[in-house]
């Protein structure tokens, strides 16, 4: 998923989303990998351009689930 994070509440936010899974999520930035649920590295590289996001797990359920809680963070 592509996602931008224009504000601190808007990046509390979604750690707060990403906290909630026992998955790994990554962030991505260009070459740099993220720990999705790590508020340091998250406000470091979130200055509102295109990030993307992604959960790593076989369970369906849980992607499907963490699809629809990243809609509202959509670019």
């Amino acid at each position: 998923k592509k996602i931008r994070l224009t504000t601190p509440e808007m990046v509390s936010g979604f750690i707060n989303v990403c906290s909630k899974y026992e998955c790994d999520i990554n962030l991505y930035d260009g070459r740099n990998v993220i720990d999705a649920k790590s508020i340091i590295g998250v406000f470091a590289i979130a200055q509102g351009k295109p990030l993307e996001v992604r959960a790593i797990s076989s369970d369906k359920s849980v992607i499907s689930s963490f699809v629809e809680d990243m809609r509202k963070f959509e670019v």
